[in-house]
């Protein structure tokens, strides 16, 4: 673990337990670099993104945490609520990539170099997960370095204080009423709809002719 962190080959999630792996496929010495990696190509970059969705939870807890622990700790532990897996996953809607280009000095405007998301591919929705490839067309003729990195997007699933305000919005899109969850009765739940999440660290691509 320690030396993939140092290697960056890592990912971050809103909090379940997505898998992700992003990498290079046409990386110099012919193997695949990971998320993480920094490579110098002349020819346009050729990425793979793989990503499964978490497993969906069973109520309650399971046998060997109703084993270790009382009902009153399960209780002032975690409301007695566990991590208890189905074999069940959530399915991956869909892989946004972000594509970031380096200021070329200190003058030039950033505007423009952050697009996010620079891409968005439509996944099938197969709880087997879902694999996909892109390429970056405009890297050898733009002649700059960029680093690219991925976002996994489950299915819209209900967590707790994913709306912690609890707002009532009107058909702008603008918050017009809140019912906060610190305002709810004990026994509400604080629960609304939220898309969780997998991101990637960057793979940083530099172009073989800027470094020259």
């Amino acid at each position: 673990i320690w030396e993939a962190m140092e290697r960056k080959e890592v990912y971050g999630t809103s909090g379940p337990r997505i898998l992700l792996w992003f990498d290079l496929l046409n990386a110099p010495g012919g193997s695949p670099a990971p998320m993480g990696s920094e490579v110098t190509i002349s020819e346009t970059p050729i990425f793979q993104v793989r990503a499964v969705g978490s497993f969906e939870q069973n109520p309650g807890c399971p046998d060997d945490a109703a084993d270790a622990l009382t009902p009153e700790q399960r209780e002032r532990l975690c409301r007695g609520e566990c991590y208890h897996p189905s074999d069940r996953r959530r399915p991956i809607t869909r892989i946004e990539v972000v594509r970031i280009r380096p200021q070329r000095g200190a003058n030039e405007a950033i505007e423009g170099l952050v697009e996010d998301p620079w891409k968005v591919i439509e996944c099938p929705g197969d709880p087997a997960g879902c694999q996909v490839a892109f390429t970056d067309e405009s890297f050898q003729s733009a002649g700059r370095d960029a680093l690219y990195y991925v976002r996994a997007i489950e299915a819209p699933s209900l967590a707790v204080g994913a709306n912690p305000l609890g707002c009532s919005y009107d058909e702008s899109g603008r918050c017009v009423e809140v019912n906060p969850c610190f305002g709810r009765p004990d026994d509400d739940e604080c629960l609304a709809e939220t898309e969780e999440r997998a991101w990637s660290s960057p793979i940083f691509v530099n172009q073989a002719a800027a470094s020259r």
